[in-house]
């Protein structure tokens, strides 16, 4: 006996978008609802399949979830518009509420979003009130030139025996002297704005939001920032009067693709009791106000035993 139904959908004004709700077997479930977000390009299933285990782990709580791929990613048809990025994504989860709303009847949504998923799920919250909360893992970071310099250093130390970074230096050196193998590296993906508009942007976003009384979590691993002390990962912005109203954790156990299952089971109980407490609308677990923050050197206290994963369908 499982603990939720899981149904493929086909959604969005042409139906060429593709995702999964999943929702409580027995049928009961809580006034709000979470959208699962792609990470970069990958498949709605997440990286080691971590959105499908957090929308069953949900289900068990009574949260329906959905998780989808946006246009031109994963089975989702490419948009026929010529919409920016950004506006096509946050039509394309719009749409997600949309079909769940029908389906279900709900009006709240909270948003789940790793890497660049986090700057959508910010983007979404912007534009539609009927987004609570957002989970940001490993999103917007703006470290300071001394969390630059260590994470740098201890970079540097593990790459010695990393054949891997090995094999990255020499191609950095190449691009560096060879103006052919520079002009082949392919664009990025996003057209990623000048650092100080993403600065900017993310100011006015967040204060925007908070004001709104948004539920606001930034997660950030270890392998991708090595050490946190003051919240550095929001570097000109840990003064803000915004970070007064959101939560910030640091976990030095996991890693940005949540590789191991020890990573996985801390990120979906850091996740699902967040969403509960969104559900809720709980206070943060923090005697210093709303925002919380995980020690460099300790992720707290989290159940041991692993949940195995299910073989169904993603």
């Amino acid at each position: 006996m499982t603990d939720s139904k899981e149904t493929p959908v086909q959604f969005g004004p042409d139906g060429s978008l593709l995702g999964i709700v999943t929702t409580p077997n027995d049928g009961s479930m809580e006034p709000v609802a979470c959208l699962l977000l792609n990470m970069g390009a990958t498949h709605r299933i997440g990286p080691r399949r971590i959105n499908v285990k957090v929308a069953r782990r949900l289900a068990s709580h009574g949260i329906s979830t959905i998780r989808i791929d946006l246009a031109g990613l994963g089975d989702s048809r490419a948009a026929s518009g010529a919409e920016h990025y950004r506006t096509q994504a946050v039509q394309d989860m719009q749409a997600a509420m949309n079909l769940m709303g029908t389906m279900l009847g709900v009006r709240r949504f909270v948003v789940i979003g790793l890497c660049s998923g986090s700057a959508n799920g910010l983007s979404l919250a912007v534009a539609d009130s009927r987004v609570v909360g957002v989970l940001m893992f490993d999103g917007y970071s703006f470290p300071g030139r001394r969390s630059l310099m260590e994470r740098n250093f201890r970079r540097a130390l593990a790459a010695i025996s990393n054949a891997a970074m090995i094999g990255k230096t020499s191609r950095w050196l190449h691009r560096l002297v060879s103006s052919k193998a520079a002009a082949a590296i392919a664009p990025d993906m996003f057209e990623p704005d000048a650092p100080e508009v993403t600065a900017a942007s993310f100011r006015r976003s967040m204060t925007q939001v908070v004001e709104r009384n948004v539920a606001m979590l930034l997660l950030y691993s270890g392998t991708m920032h090595v050490v946190d002390r003051h919240r550095d990962q929001l570097g000109p912005f840990a003064n803000d009067p915004f970070v007064k109203q959101i939560e910030y954790m640091f976990d030095p156990t996991l890693d940005h693709s949540l590789t191991s299952l020890a990573a996985q089971e801390t990120f979906m109980t850091i996740a699902s009791d967040w969403v509960l407490r969104v559900a809720h609308r709980e206070a943060p677990p923090s005697v210093h106000g709303a925002l919380t923050t995980t020690s460099s050197g300790s992720s707290g206290t989290l159940p041991g035993k692993l949940a195995l994963a299910r073989d169904a369908i993603a």
